[in-house]
């Protein structure tokens, strides 16, 4: 054991003292995540409804109650704006931000015929359903106060118009008949969240970049082969097994660091929520680092020059990021290639931090992909020290 963490820690110390690492294995990253996250768009599924913004300047109960109307009523999607909202609307609407901005103005409670406005776009489809949305909630508005004003005058004086309409608005969130939607068939509950910006590059880059790293790691059989260090390294009272395992051991170290910091990053700076799970995202992390050791020492193995390693490296860093999805979802992409990336470690990697950081998972959700990406390990693994030892 003594003797593989010291070819374990010579191997680390040899490439960390290569200022080029802390670029490939930090900066880069970093900022490859920072750039797709940002630039990198396509359509989501996740929520289809129009934006409407609500700027309240009467914060009054019944100005609140048009909101907690708007959005009981599922239709659209209702975020709450500050005061300055209100002077900024048409700005907001311009540049896309939200699909209509509504201002309740001050002393709406008060007055019979105060009113919400409305700042949209009539010409776009999303702008006229909300708008619809919209009209809804002031029909709903103006028979609530109608029947307010008719009980008032029924109970006599003391009878307090507002606080009756408000009751009577109250009502239509509790109705005496509603409809249930149900799908015929099968459940979708198979339907997989389509990631979006940070959430699908954070782990892609993740991945893509622990795949590349096996450049680096492989490089240094392939120099110790040339430099005949190996074969002193042979000489010595060391057995092949315990060669294996110390550049294993150096390779998984290296990928293990790189991801766990790229995740701190993430869940610091881009806000990629991997701590709903952490202790899966860490099982997933020895995973994927393992079969990269396990690639990487293969490719040492296989590779006879440095030319060779870069281009085994390359290949496979290619190959395993786009196929497996790092690169964009597979569910956006055709069943024959979907099935085919499905069948790829990457892509195991990617489902694990993804059912954490996406779809809100647990760590049961992270154990299938992390016993079938060390399965691949294994069998990276086996084919390596079968060659190692023929040679």
């Amino acid at each position: 054991m003594r003797r593989t963490l010291a070819i374990a820690g010579k191997d680390l110390r040899q490439i960390l003292a290569d200022r080029r690492s802390a670029l490939f294995l930090v900066l880069m990253p970093a900022v490859f995540t920072a750039f797709f996250g940002l630039a990198v768009r396509w359509p989501s599924p996740k929520d289809p409804r129009p934006v409407v913004g609500i700027c309240d300047l009467d914060s009054t109960p019944r100005s609140a109650l048009a909101a907690d109307l708007l959005e009981s009523g599922g239709l659209v999607r209702v975020h709450r704006l500050g005061r300055p909202a209100a002077a900024k609307a048409d700005g907001l609407v311009r540049r896309g931000r939200y699909d209509i901005v509504l201002v309740a103005p001050a002393g709406y409670a008060e007055s019979a015929g105060a009113a919400l406005a409305a700042v949209c776009d009539p010409t776009r489809p999303q702008a006229r359903a909300a708008l619809t949305a919209v009209e809804a909630l002031a029909a709903r508005l103006a028979i609530s106060l109608h029947i307010g004003r008719l009980v008032a005058s029924a109970l006599g004086s003391t009878a307090n118009a507002a606080a009756l309409a408000e009751q009577a608005s109250t009502g239509w969130q509790d109705p005496a008949l509603s409809v249930r939607r149900e799908a015929l068939g099968p459940a979708p509950a198979g339907r997989r969240i389509v990631a979006f910006g940070f959430e699908q590059f954070s782990p892609g880059i993740l991945v893509q970049f622990a795949v590349f790293g096996v450049m680096t790691a492989a490089m240094l059989l392939v120099l110790e082969r040339r430099s005949r260090t190996l074969g002193r390294m042979l000489s010595a009272p060391v057995t092949r097994a315990q060669v294996i395992a110390g550049h294993a051991l150096a390779m998984f170290s290296i990928t293990f660091l790189q991801g766990l910091l790229l995740v701190v990053l993430g869940q610091l700076v881009f806000k990629v929520n991997y701590a709903r799970a952490p202790t899966g995202v860490l099982v997933v992390l020895a995973a994927l680092s393992l079969w990269v050791a396990s690639l990487g020492l293969f490719i040492g193995v296989m590779a006879k020059t440095q030319e060779q390693v870069s281009i085994f490296s390359m290949i496979a860093m290619f190959f395993f990021s786009a196929a497996g999805g790092a690169w964009f979802p597979l569910e956006l992409t055709g069943r024959t290639f979907s099935f085919v990336g499905r069948l790829l470690p990457s892509a195991w990697a990617m489902d694990g931090l993804q059912n954490v950081v996406l779809r809100g998972l647990g760590f049961n959700s992270v154990l299938v992909p992390a016993a079938i990406i060390g399965g691949h390990a294994l069998l990276f693994f086996a084919v390596a020290v079968l060659r190692f030892r023929a040679e």
